[in-house]
Protein backbone atom coordinates (compact mmCIF):
# COMPACT_ATOMS: atom_id res chain seq x y z
CA UNK A 1 0.00 0.00 0.00
CA UNK A 2 2.71 2.97 0.40
CA UNK A 3 4.01 2.14 -2.92
CA UNK A 4 0.53 2.81 -4.31
CA UNK A 5 0.86 6.01 -1.98
CA UNK A 6 4.07 6.79 -3.10
CA UNK A 7 2.84 6.84 -6.54
CA UNK A 8 0.00 8.97 -5.85
CA UNK A 9 2.16 11.73 -4.51
CA UNK A 10 4.63 11.50 -7.39
CA UNK A 11 2.63 11.08 -10.39
CA UNK A 12 3.94 14.01 -12.19
CA UNK A 13 8.02 12.87 -11.79
CA UNK A 14 6.10 9.15 -13.23
CA UNK A 15 4.69 10.68 -16.13
CA UNK A 16 7.92 12.72 -17.25
CA UNK A 17 10.44 9.75 -16.56
CA UNK A 18 7.64 7.60 -18.81
CA UNK A 19 6.95 9.72 -21.20
CA UNK A 20 11.21 10.81 -21.50
CA UNK A 21 11.38 6.85 -21.67
CA UNK A 22 8.80 6.62 -24.49
CA UNK A 23 10.52 9.31 -26.70
CA UNK A 24 13.98 7.52 -26.17
CA UNK A 25 12.64 4.01 -27.59
CA UNK A 26 10.33 5.64 -30.39
CA UNK A 27 11.58 8.91 -31.30
CA UNK A 28 10.01 8.84 -34.65
CA UNK A 29 6.56 9.76 -33.11
CA UNK A 30 7.76 12.96 -32.84
CA UNK A 31 9.75 13.92 -35.87
CA UNK A 32 8.36 16.85 -38.14
CA UNK A 33 6.18 15.21 -40.21
CA UNK A 34 5.00 12.11 -38.04
CA UNK A 35 1.88 11.00 -36.04
CA UNK A 36 1.95 14.01 -33.46
CA UNK A 37 2.52 16.77 -36.10
CA UNK A 38 5.17 18.70 -33.68
CA UNK A 39 5.24 21.75 -36.47
CA UNK A 40 1.27 22.46 -35.58
CA UNK A 41 1.06 20.91 -32.53
CA UNK A 42 3.34 22.96 -30.27
CA UNK A 43 3.17 26.02 -32.63
CA UNK A 44 -0.74 26.46 -32.23
CA UNK A 45 -1.93 24.07 -29.97
CA UNK A 46 0.61 23.98 -27.32
CA UNK A 47 -0.06 28.30 -27.08
CA UNK A 48 -3.43 27.88 -27.17
CA UNK A 49 -3.33 25.89 -24.01
CA UNK A 50 -0.93 27.87 -22.57
CA UNK A 51 -3.03 31.14 -22.90
CA UNK A 52 -6.32 29.25 -21.76
CA UNK A 53 -4.96 28.15 -18.70
CA UNK A 54 -3.28 30.89 -18.01
CA UNK A 55 -7.11 32.94 -18.64
CA UNK A 56 -8.64 29.92 -16.51
CA UNK A 57 -6.77 31.29 -13.47
CA UNK A 58 -7.72 34.71 -13.57
CA UNK A 59 -10.52 35.62 -10.88
CA UNK A 60 -13.71 36.47 -12.07
CA UNK A 61 -13.93 40.42 -10.14
CA UNK A 62 -10.52 41.15 -12.40
CA UNK A 63 -12.56 40.10 -15.88
CA UNK A 64 -15.65 42.40 -15.04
Amino acid sequence: MRLLERMRKEWFMIGIVLAIAGAKLEPSVGVNGGPLKPEITVSYIAVATIFFNSGLSLKTELLA
